[in-house]
């Protein structure tokens, strides 16, 4: 964001009550996080384990450190003191120095939250920090890469979208015009196999859930949103089957308003989502209706 924007989001926040309200739950994340120790791990454990598994709980609370890292990072530009700043640099340096990326798009897909937080406060750290953390990103997104599988249907669902969004932000967050092109291709030819004319995606008849049609679009309007910022238009791009990101976002619509519902995950192909509905996971629960405001941060964002 240049200087005048933000400054025009400092203004909202101290005039506008909406601006304020979005805003609090951020700054109150932020103040609670000057006064914590940052928490990474080696190694984020996820994909592919149930709820329960001792691995991921830990892995999910450590992943927090993310969520405190980007709270720390807006505060910093919008409310425009220091030590929320000075806190940020001391999470992602700590993260930088332990994490060692895998290139497992799920297990990983928080970490833009980090990098957008980096880009907001990159001035504070010294040349030899700033060296360390973009070199890091810079395996993370070459692993990323790495761990393309392209005769797995991970290639065409959530799990490429996810990927596509993370070496995306570090593309551009790096100014790399050759990892940008790397990107804009393969998003390209992603979304030539993933959506459908009608507007479903692969996900939504893979797992027979808009739960996974919901996790498969997010993060590629949020990379279209960083596309944007650097006046590149992925949100617009049509396929040769006359597939489109927003066509994508529609095809739920009427699933929001009534018109029609849906029960998830009774024809899945995916052995884990029954597993994990079994084991009473929050978030899968086969035959169960689904839940509109679930969508609402698809929405959100892509109304930008």
């Amino acid at each position: 964001l240049t200087a005048t924007q933000l400054e025009k989001r400092r203004q909202a926040i101290q005039s506008e009550s909406g601006a304020a309200e979005a805003f609090d739950p951020i700054k109150k994340l932020a103040d609670k996080s000057l006064g914590e120790a940052p928490n990474p791990i080696r190694r984020i454990v996820s994909e592919g384990r149930l709820h329960t598994d001792p691995e991921k709980q830990k892995s999910l609370a450590a992943r927090r450190d993310l969520f405190k890292i980007e709270a720390l990072g807006l505060a910093y530009a919008l409310a425009g003191k220091n030590p929320y700043g000075e806190k940020a640099r001391e999470f992602v340096l700590a993260w930088a120095q332990t994490y060692d990326p895998d290139g497992n798009p799920i297990n990983e897909t928080e970490f833009p939250r980090l990098m957008k937080t980096y880009d907001l406060t990159r001035m504070l750290f010294s040349d030899g920090q700033r060296s360390e953390v973009e070199a890091w990103l810079r395996r993370m997104s070459e692993r990323q890469k790495a761990g393309v599988r392209p005769d797995s249907s991970t290639s065409r669902n959530n799990h490429h979208s996810h990927r596509l969004k993370i070496v995306g932000h570090v593309a551009f967050l790096l100014t790399d015009p050759n990892l940008t092109r790397w990107v804009v291709d393969d998003y390209k030819r992603h979304l030539e196999i993933n959506l459908n004319r009608d507007g479903s995606t692969f996900d939504f008849h893979q797992r027979d859930a808009l739960h996974y049609h919901v996790y498969d679009l997010l993060p590629l309007v949020e990379l279209a949103i960083a596309a944007d910022r650097n006046r590149l238009d992925l949100y617009g791009y049509t396929t040769r089957q006359d597939a489109t990101l927003e066509k994508s976002i529609a095809f739920l619509i009427p699933y929001v308003t009534g018109e029609k519902e849906h029960r998830e995950f009774v024809r899945s192909t995916v052995k884990f989502d029954a597993e994990r509905s079994g084991a009473e996971d929050p978030s899968i629960r086969v035959g169960e209706k689904w839940d509109p405001r679930t969508a609402k941060p698809l929405f959100d964002l892509a109304g930008y």
